[in-house]
């Protein structure tokens, strides 16, 4: 159902409600992984990215993203269309929320770090795009300001593990990828207590990288 677009029934509507349920099913997921740790019911040994049910959520994010038909690719041309464009993010939230309690920042081969990145720099190509026009954000669904604060904090995420590995050519890099999404967040956060919550709480992030960074730096 979700990786097929019948051409007569599918627009805006029929995509934002699969996304969700791809959310919906990591959410669970986790949620449930969460519960089952905590309640010991859990091999020790079992590794949940090597589960069949994570590897299955994985396939189907990435099948889902590469099965949108065409037409429905593009939510920023002439005209914006608001409720494809919280659908088109929403994948890559889904796959950040997938990996992000796996993701092994510091090991160069970590598949689940690889997507993280992956996904939050597709939000961040989507970022690019609304805010190339003069489309007043405050019209787009109150979720997607959620969708690039997650970009964001993983981005900075990042950035902490590069400045501890003193990579700062890939610091610089990663620093202005985030400066769009800062950017898009306070024109948001003037306008909505949401926006104003999100990009306070993302600017705290980041500052405390830097400070630890920074005390990294004195200390060495």
């Amino acid at each position: 159902m979700l990786l097929h677009h019948p051409s007569l029934t599918t627009d805006s509507w029929t995509i934002y409600i699969k996304a969700t349920v791809l959310v919906s099913r990591v959410r669970s997921f986790n949620a449930r992984h969460r519960i089952q740790r905590k309640l010991r019911r859990l091999d020790p040994a079992i590794v949940p990215t090597q589960t069949e049910e994570f590897q299955s959520l994985d396939r189907t994010i990435s099948a889902f993203v590469q099965s949108i038909p065409r037409a429905f690719r593009h939510p920023v041309g002439a005209t914006v269309d608001p409720l494809l464009y919280v659908a088109l993010l929403l994948p890559h939230v889904a796959m950040i929320q997938l990996h992000d309690p796996h993701a092994q920042l510091d090991r160069p081969d970590d598949y689940s770090s690889a997507q993280l990145l992956s996904a939050a720099r597709e939000i961040l190509e989507l970022v690019y795009k609304i805010s190339a026009t003069t489309f007043d954000v405050i019209y787009l669904d109150h979720a997607c300001g959620i969708c690039w604060f997650m970009a964001g904090a993983t981005i900075i995420r990042f950035i902490g593990v590069k400045i501890d590995a003193k990579d700062e050519e890939e610091v610089a890099v990663l620093t202005q990828e985030l400066a769009p999404i800062k950017t898009l967040l306070s024109k948001l956060g003037e306008r909505t207590p949401m926006g104003l919550r999100k990009i306070t709480l993302l600017n705290e992030l980041y500052d405390q990288v830097a400070r630890d960074g920074n005390q990294a730096v004195s200390e060495g």
